[in-house]
């Protein structure tokens, strides 16, 4: 694939919730657990719009929102993955730059349905996954029953199959084109899926050297230089708390605003970049602190959106 510039931006804001979606953390009851949480309360994608960030890019842009339209029968999680995975590929085959706002890391499975359906299987499409999880879990070794820790996973196609296949992923990703920092988690197993990492092909940087510029830099230009494109995933958790103080996984440590920022513009520049994920920066509790959630948010899309401009092609 060939680098352009900039030309139309497509934006997928996905205004539906997770909260408690997943395999039963006790191994007993079979399957997975997704309902509806459509939350329309004034959120960060409304703060976004009044902002005007979607126009950081300085180029033409549309808004496309997810609307749930379930297939008789069909799961809600399966639902939304089947949805997003098609609009993905929508915009994509138009070949517009496409930013996601609003939705959480379960879409990556759908994101990358899309990608690989837009540009083909025989592309190399690496993931530069910025998280203080690995989300690498699985629902056999799960002990929290988290579906958003487990997407990366099933993008890799260590598990789940059928969640996989829904989003026209046919093709797992190759682990060997995944950066994953700073995954703090770490620490305390996340999950259980800590082996798992250990054992994969996936590059891990960890905190300090997500901190240390020249180190980000060089792993960023080398895995860009291997793949034809790259999809950047940012959790709002990556973030230190005090950026993030009522987003639901928060683990110790992380971070700054600015080194976050630095190290999205950086990925930017490479020209690689076809495909921007941003995800929980909006929670529907009552853990005061969703200002300063959505602040962040506003930075970290803008911050992507202004060093945004070339993409493959």
């Amino acid at each position: 694939m060939k680098k352009a510039s900039l030309k139309q931006l497509s934006v997928i804001e996905m205004p539906y919730g997770d909260l408690n979606w997943g395999p039963d953390p006790e191994h007993i009851k079979p399957g997975i657990f997704s309902d509806i949480q459509l939350w329309k309360k004034y959120r960060e994608l409304d703060d976004y719009k009044l902002c005007g960030i979607y126009g950081k890019a300085n180029v033409p842009y549309d808004v496309e929102e997810i609307v749930y339209d379930p297939f008789p029968g069909e799961e809600v999680y399966l639902t939304l993955t089947r949805q997003l995975s098609d609009a993905v590929h929508k915009h994509l085959s138009s070949n517009n730059a496409l930013l996601l706002t609003g939705g959480y890391c379960k879409d990556a499975v759908a994101v990358c349905g899309g990608i690989q359906r837009a540009i083909g299987s025989d592309k190399k499409v690496a993931i530069i996954y910025l998280d203080a999880h690995s989300d690498m879990s699985t629902p056999a070794l799960t002990h929290t029953g988290i579906l958003g820790g487990m997407d990366l996973a099933t993008v890799l196609g260590f598990d789940m199959d059928d969640w996989r296949k829904t989003a026209g992923l046919n093709v797992p990703f190759d682990d060997h084109y995944v950066l994953l920092s700073d995954f703090r988690e770490a620490e305390v197993d996340d999950d259980g899926a800590l082996t798992i990492v250990q054992k994969s092909n996936i590059t891990w940087l960890k905190s300090d050297e997500f901190e240390d510029e020249a180190k980000w830099k060089d792993t960023v230009n080398s895995l860009a230089e291997q793949v034809d494109a790259i999809y950047l995933h940012i959790d709002a958790d990556v973030l230190n708390r005090k950026h993030v103080p009522n987003a639901a996984c928060v683990a110790s440590g992380g971070p700054s605003i600015e080194t976050v920022m630095r190290n999205i513009r950086i990925v930017m520049e490479t020209g690689k970049v076809l495909v921007y994920g941003t995800y929980g920066f909006y929670f529907d509790t009552d853990i005061p602190g969703q200002d300063s959630l959505t602040l962040s948010g506003l930075r970290v899309v803008s911050a992507g959106l202004d060093s945004w401009k070339e993409m493959p092609v």
